[in-house]
């Protein structure tokens, strides 16, 4: 006997049912996991952070890498756009160590 369903379904290899327009759509394992806990959600906020930190301190210093190249022999303008890429480079770096520093604290505690 085949079913009959009130709209067109098509089944889904993992047992579903979904709309032919949209197909079969696989569900990420951590969203389906009810499991996923503190630890991991913390990780995953700290990762994206970095990131965004990451990106952020790579902007500055192609800003810093502008305005050096810019500066045509200005001492001032050279020295200011020196201190914006070390400060840049020293962001990265904390951001950076931030991510691997907050994994480590979190398993030491897990």
């Amino acid at each position: 006997m085949q079913n009959v369903y009130a709209q067109n379904l098509i089944p889904c290899p993992d047992g579903t049912l979904a709309d032919p327009s949209i197909g079969c759509v696989a569900t990420p394992a951590n969203v389906a996991d009810p499991s996923s806990g503190l630890l991991d959600i913390t990780l995953h906020f700290a990762a994206t952070l970095t990131t965004f930190a990451a990106a952020a301190a790579t902007l500055v210093l192609i800003y810093g890498a502008v305005r050096y190249a810019l500066a045509a022999g200005n001492k001032n303008q050279i020295d200011s756009a020196k201190r914006v890429m070390f400060w840049a480079v020293f962001g990265l770096a904390v951001a950076l160590l931030a991510r691997f520093v907050v994994q480590f604290v979190l398993n030491v505690i897990a």
